[in-house]
């Protein structure tokens, strides 16, 4: 797959990016992609002064405002379709998703409808960062945009009292209209809801129906109504007639007061309820005069309540388990004492920076914050504990310093902070179709090439410039001098887009101007997906791909489905039902047979293809009990067909029907805890009832047609106590609880419990009990009992440690410029990054780890820049003793990559056994568990069974097992050596992939 052609299926929804910000912000600065510092001596006259570092003279800083209390603002502007002309009774819509105000106030966008003219005025908008879209019948939506280049922005910033003209957006052609209903779980109307499809939004009539004007293509909406969590589907426009479910909400309140004897009411703090399990977005408020806050929307499920003041944090002791409609007992919240961390990111020539971030990093407290640029170009962190911590900044179009001063909290706030970042150097050009017209809605990333000669000394800059204008223009900025690829990709319009990179060369002090890079040639592909009687398959995803590019889409009503522009080539057509699982069977075949078709796309021309695949018209019915045969009138019930392939491990599919639990319309027991499901595929099933957030029944092996009884077992509690090797216990630690059998998964946090902690609501199983705290980790296990509690767990912390090493490649060659991160499973938090760089590898591959967790971990390594895709990267399981404060390992091993971008793989035919649920990775082996008939490894003589220890001499037992992907990973026509635990020595010849 060609990361340049990730053309994904859905379409843009202005709420959801908002909502996953902060999560991808914590990828974003763990995966090193922020702007970069200069990279030699020479280059520092240009680099931005450190940090000044300022501290407020009082101990309690004056609150911050609260925009929702300042004075509102206005916008107006005009509407125009793509011609010029004014266009009236648009729909215009300003969105915010600031983090200054509750997510109820972000939640319902300010909207106005154009008069005769096409012009608009929009008044009471909170002075912060909005988005302007608007939407009108026969066309697709458009966006307030400003600027051009790398200064265009799809957003602007209010003052208070401020008034805001010519907000003038132009609407695109293309538009394509949809229908659809909203409905609560009984599937009764819901009238008012809210409706966000692409960059529209509509609400529901009194039979709880919508319509709206979207771009043509997949897309994914959400739903909102007053007394209901949202409801989300993803669809393709136009063909779809959209359902959307709504569940009743459940809702959080309580009081935030100060910890201490007489502690009073705290105002204005953000209290955010934190889900314990698979959520979305998470939701906040702010507290009033008395200290009490209410957060609804919220769907069934544990939550923890976080509070940050200017002065102070507090954190629930406890989760609250919500069910269904209900509304929590009032919860206090104590907030002890902390402060604010407040400054400026500064461009050249004195201004603001507008869009950008600032990360902050206590490595021996095991503390992350991210900070981004609000409105008035000030960024804040609200809450923060004492502590020193390392600063790392990011400006969009800007080059940062190597380095940043850091930040010492210790006994008051901190703020009139600077940090300066650099203009940096452009690439400027155009992208254009095959046929020379400019291709608009096109994302671009550039990626600097490492230079080996200074792995550590030389700062990777990785920029992801704004989507090209309608004259196909675009503007990468704040780059550094050196070698990039530039890589395209198409996510608003997917469409072909080179297999390889373009490599740009910026000089110091010279930017690159009029870079012209077309699009390839393309053709269509047009299909269906039909059962064996004829019957569409509605709302299948598709997959195509010719092992280089691939493309996803969704399969109207009518079981059709179009890919409008891919590359020429041979390619492979899927459908699977659901975000996850293995792809719908042909029928008469397993899931280990190769499934779906090949056609061939040549350029200029139309290809068709017909999908047919197993029926997906079952039915299951059954009852919902409790462990006293009462039936469960609130119970959701979910089912996933479980896989026939040798690869599985047992319990499958309890584990992978949690993954896709969001994403799927809710089925809720009725009074009498009866229950029907619907449009299965053909296959025995696992199902799974549930109140979310509490206990869980779970029936395997269920035939289509069958009538069963699912009974929820009690559910008990958890708890015990975590301290410091020494007896001390930690002020915050995180605990993870996983039952590795089901992949039932519970995460809590804890602050100032003097080490005490207990999960309510744990369903029967065998856990395993994760936890990570500033000193350091443990893993321990533990057994529940339905309806019983298990208390008395006691867990101990390791010390967390120093790791040192090398990298070398497969002969033994010391690798530089890898870097090496150190996590324990299932976590984000470890060892890793340091201002000195030393976890990343020097010239002789040396590398050191600080601040590591012992006990079972994972390494990472990886090259420091996007563009070096020279080595694979790699993840080895390793257990790092904690009786000694310094871990020497053994040489990492990373295989060179042997298939570039733009390359497709070699077939081998081989599969591999799943490892049980539990097992120790450094035991791992690699038996054959299906080879394909008449591939490469059947002609050669590998049969099921074998367990491959060799891959060209390269051992990949145990902990080595990691490198069997990149060793296999070659072109076709490449033979390649398998040995085998039987002694045998098997030749392999890569064939094409079917």
């Amino acid at each position: 797959m060609s990361k340049q052609d990730e053309a994904r299926g859905t379409g843009p929804v202005w709420l959801v990016i908002a909502g996953l910000a902060g999560a991808a912000a914590l990828w974003w600065w763990r995966s090193g992609a922020e702007s970069a510092a200069l990279p030699a001596a020479e280059e520092q006259a240009l680099a931005p002064a450190q940090a000044i570092v300022a501290s407020l003279p009082e101990l309690r800083p004056t609150l911050t405002l609260n925009p929702s209390l300042a004075e509102r603002a206005a916008i107006a502007g005009t509407v125009r379709d793509p011609n010029g002309q004014p266009v009236a009774g648009a729909q215009v819509c300003a969105v915010t998703h600031s983090n200054l105000l509750a997510t109820k106030d972000t939640e319902r966008p300010s909207c106005a409808k154009t008069e005769r003219d096409g012009h608009y005025r929009i008044e009471g908008l909170y002075p912060v960062r909005y988005t302007v879209l608007a939407s009108g019948a026969g066309f697709a939506p458009g966006t307030y945009y400003q600027g051009e280049g790398a200064s265009r922005r799809s957003w602007l910033d209010l003052r208070p009292k401020m008034e805001v003209l010519d907000v003038d957006i132009t609407l695109e052609d293309g538009g394509v209209e949809i229908h659809g209903f909203v409905k609560d779980l009984s599937g009764g109307p819901v009238e008012g809801a809210q409706v966000a499809a692409d960059a529209t939004f509509t609400w529901t009539a009194a039979d709880g129906s919508f319509s709206a004007w979207v771009k043509e293509g997949p897309l994914w909406i959400i739903a909102r109504a007053e007394g209901y969590a949202l409801g989300t589907e993803e669809g393709v426009a136009p063909g779809h007639e959209f359902e959307l479910f709504l569940t009743p909400e459940a809702v959080l309140i309580g009081k935030v007061v100060r910890a201490g004897e007489g502690g009073g009411p705290v105002e204005g703090a953000q209290v955010t309820a934190m889900t314990g399990g698979w959520g979305f977005m998470p939701k906040s408020a702010y507290t009033d005069s008395s200290g009490e806050f209410r957060i609804d929307g919220l769907e069934p499920g544990a939550y923890k309540a976080r509070a940050e003041a200017d002065d102070a944090l507090g954190v629930a002791k406890e989760q609250v388990i919500l069910g269904l409609g209900e509304t929590s007992a009032p919860i206090v919240i104590e907030a002890h004492p902390a402060f604010l961390i407040e400054g400026k990111i500064v461009t050249e020539g004195g201004a603001s920076c507008v869009d950008g971030s600032v990360s902050l990093e206590d490595a021996a407290q095991g503390r992350d914050m991210w900070m981004s640029v609000e409105s008035d170009g000030t960024v804040r962190q609200r809450g923060a504990l004492p502590g020193d911590y390392q600063v790392h900044v990011r400006c969009n179009g800007f080059v940062s310093a190597e380095r940043y001063e850091r930040i010492k909290v210790v006994d008051k706030s901190v703020t009139g902070l600077r940090w300066d970042v650099a203009k940096g150097q452009s690439i400027r050009g155009v992208v254009v179709d095959a046929s020379g017209k400019p291709a608009s809605h096109v994302n671009l990333d550039a990626s600097l090439k490492p230079d080996p000669s200074q792995p550590r000394g030389h700062q990777t800059t990785n920029v992801w410039g704004p989507e090209t204008d309608a004259q196909g223009r675009f503007e990468l900025a704040g780059l550094l001098p050196g070698t990039y690829e530039l890589s395209l990709n198409t996510w608003r319009k997917p469409r072909a887009t080179p297999a390889k990179p373009t490599l740009v060369e910026v000089t110091k002090g010279k930017d690159v101007t009029g870079l012209r890079i077309e699009l390839p040639p393309s053709g269509e592909l047009q299909g269906s997906v039909r059962d064996p009687k004829g019957q569409p398959i509605a709302s299948a995803k598709v997959n195509v791909s010719d092992g280089v590019h691939w493309q996803s889409t969704t399969s109207k009503d009518d079981g059709s489905f179009h890919f409008e522009s891919l590359v020429g080539g041979d390619y492979r057509v899927t459908a699977r039902l659901g975000w996850w699982g293995d792809a719908m069977r042909a029928p008469g075949t397993s899931d280990d047979d190769v499934q779906g078709e090949r056609v061939e796309v040549r350029e200029g021309k139309v290809a068709t293809v017909k999908l047919v695949v197993e029926s997906a018209s079952g039915r299951i019915s059954g009852t919902v009990r409790d462990e006293d045969g009462e039936v469960v009138a609130d119970a959701f019930i979910e089912a996933t067909r479980e896989s026939d392939s040798a690869t599985k491990a047992a319990g499958a599919g309890i584990r992978q029907g949690r993954w896709g639990e969001f994403f799927e319309k809710p089925n809720l027991t009725d009074q009498d805890g009866k229950f029907t499901l619907e449009q299965l595929p053909t296959g025995k099933h696992t199902l799974r009832a549930h109140r979310k957030g509490g206990g869980e029944g779970i029936v395997e092996h269920v035939e289509l047609g069958s009538d069963v009884v699912v009974t929820i077992a009690s559910a008990g509690r958890m708890s015990g106590m975590v301290n410091v090797r020494g007896g001390t216990s930690p002020e915050e630690f995180t605990i993870v609880a996983i039952d590795e059998a089901t992949g039932y998964r519970r995460t809590d946090q804890f602050f100032r419990t003097g080490g005490s902690w207990s999960l309510s609501e744990l369903p029967a199983g065998n856990y395993k009990v994760s936890v990570t705290a500033g000193p350091g980790t443990a893993e321990v296990q533990a057994a529940m009992s339905a309806g019983k509690d298990t208390s008395g767990v006691r867990i101990e912390l390791a010390p967390k440690v120093t790791v040192r090493g090398s990298v070398v490649d497969t002969e033994g060659k010391p690798l530089a410029g890898m870097e090496v991160y150190v996590s324990a499973p299932g976590t984000w938090s470890g060892g890793g990054g340091d201002e000195e760089k030393r976890n990343v590898t020097d010239e002789g591959g040396r590398y050191e780890v600080t601040n590591a967790p012992s006990g079972k971990v994972q390494v990472s390594v990886h090259p420091r820049s996007w563009g070096s895709n020279e080595y694979a990267w790699t993840n080895m399981p390793a257990v790092l003793s904690s009786e000694a404060s310094v871990t020497n390992l053994p040489p990492i091993k990373v295989a060179r990559r042997r298939v570039k971008d733009g390359d497709a793989s070699g077939y081998f035919g081989l599969k591999f056994k799943e490892s049980e649920p539990g097992a120790d990775p450094l035991a791992r082996q690699l038996t054959v568990a299906h080879v394909q008939p008449n591939s490469p490894a059947a002609l050669a003589g590998l049969q099921i069974g074998d367990t491959i220890t060799s891959v060209d001499g390269q051992d990949v037992t145990g902990a080595n097992a990691y490198l069997y992907h990149g060793l296999t990973a070659v072109l076709e026509g490449t033979a390649v050596t398998f040995g085998t635990l039987s002694g045998k020595s098997v030749a392999v010849t890569a064939g094409k992939t079917p």
